[in-house]
């Protein structure tokens, strides 16, 4: 009967040796498809285990005490570093990239010391097992509380299920096994049931990490595809703004027009009339600084929700969206009493301005040449007479 017994615990043994190590190989080769820092963890935790039950089937094939009494000892360690991996990966699951701090690695070391005296030093093989699993228990019961109080994503709590589930499997034995310690004997033969719990607990947890995994890459994907569009938007707004005063280009010109096409909107083009002369007189830097103070005073001048345009050169135009020709006028005569005064670093700046309304459901094209045309006019007028002269109004329909 009991040879019945030894050979039921070693098959069952080697169906959980035989779960592991698939588990173990499996977790290799998604440790290889999925660049996650938590995966790699985890594969480390499950080779770790196999390696482990590996030392438990070999222990119930060696005679000679001094070969049980080490290949117990590799179990214990291999099963303790099993489940410290599998913590770490929860760890690094929900902090990512986080380093692991001196104290921690104090603790690792401090477990890892205290099971390879355990095996080296318990009586029996029942204190053995009594005192790994109270160790194991407690610090999986730890990590699933710890998982399941702050989930990442709502796939989280799988895997703090999972670790629940495994520190339950592990605590069971305490009450079993507490007997040993006075002598006694063991309350269950627990030997011949326990790998396959072991294995089912296993096959449990390898699917909430795989569940936990798959979240974490979504997530991943989610976070590398909102950072592609913010670059996306950053290069596009590059590409639409003028470098110079960050106004937007003419590549903008268009797709503003046709949005302002069905209400309507005053159209108003600006030119520099001095600008040569700046730039001859003063140098560039003081023609970079005087667009800078034509496109500040644009923005002071119109509405925060009107469109400014710097078309290329001394060339400027405003769209103005519902803005009736007195108050189209207002805010021109000021533009030009503003840049009329000369500030620190670039004298007075006159500018042209032609001006024309683009009508509700108007042709933009028409109203933009007409805008450039009431411009060139009255540059040329200002070019021939000494004092600017008022801009005329005009519609488009």
């Amino acid at each position: 009967m009991s040879s019945e017994v030894e050979l039921l615990a070693r098959w069952s043994l080697g169906v959980q040796l035989g779960t592991a190590t698939l588990l173990a190989a499996f977790f290799i080769v998604l440790m290889r498809t999925i660049r996650l820092q938590e995966v790699r963890i985890w594969a480390a935790a499950w080779v770790a285990d196999a390696a482990a039950v590996t030392s438990a089937f070999l222990a119930t094939t060696f005679s000679p005490p001094p070969a049980v009494r080490l290949a117990l000892t590799a179990y214990v360690a291999l099963k303790t570093a099993y489940v410290l991996l599998l913590l770490t990966g929860a760890r690094n699951h929900f902090r990512p990239g986080g380093v692991q701090s001196p104290r921690l690695r104090w603790i690792v070391a401090a477990v890892a010391a205290w099971s390879l005296a355990l095996g080296l030093l318990a009586p029996t093989r029942e204190i053995l097992q009594l005192g790994m699993s109270l160790l194991t228990g407690v610090f999986l019961t730890s990590g699933a509380v710890w998982v399941l109080r702050r989930p990442r994503v709502p796939r989280s709590r799988w895997l703090g299920t999972a670790l629940l589930a495994e520190s339950v499997l592990f605590l069971h034995y305490v009450p079993l096994l507490l007997p040993t310690v006075w002598g006694g004997a063991a309350l269950a033969r627990q030997a011949q049931y326990a790998p396959f719990l072991d294995a089912g607990a296993e096959l449990f947890m390898a699917l909430a990490i795989l569940v936990v995994i798959e979240g974490s890459s979504s997530q991943h994907l989610e976070h590398l595809n909102r950072e592609l569009l913010v670059s996306q938007e950053s290069l596009r707004q590059l590409v639409d703004l003028d470098p110079l005063t960050a106004l937007a280009n003419r590549r903008r010109l268009r797709d503003e027009m046709e949005r302002v096409r069905a209400a309507g909107a005053a159209v108003i083009f600006l030119d520099v009339d001095n600008f040569k002369d700046i730039n001859d007189r003063f140098g560039h830097i003081a023609g970079d600084a005087c667009l800078l103070r034509v496109a500040a005073a644009l923005r002071h001048t119109f509405r925060s929700d009107d469109r400014l345009f710097r078309l290329g050169g001394d060339e400027f135009l405003v769209i103005a969206p519902g803005l009736d020709p007195e108050a189209v006028g207002t805010r021109v005569g000021k533009l030009r009493t503003d840049l009329a005064e000369g500030e620190e670093g670039t004298p007075p700046c006159r500018i042209s301005v032609g001006i024309a309304s683009l009508a509700p459901s108007g042709e933009p094209e028409a109203a933009l040449r007409e805008a450039d045309d009431r411009m060139y006019l009255e540059k040329r007028r200002r070019k021939s007479e000494d004092h600017p002269h008022d801009v005329a109004y005009g519609a488009v329909g």
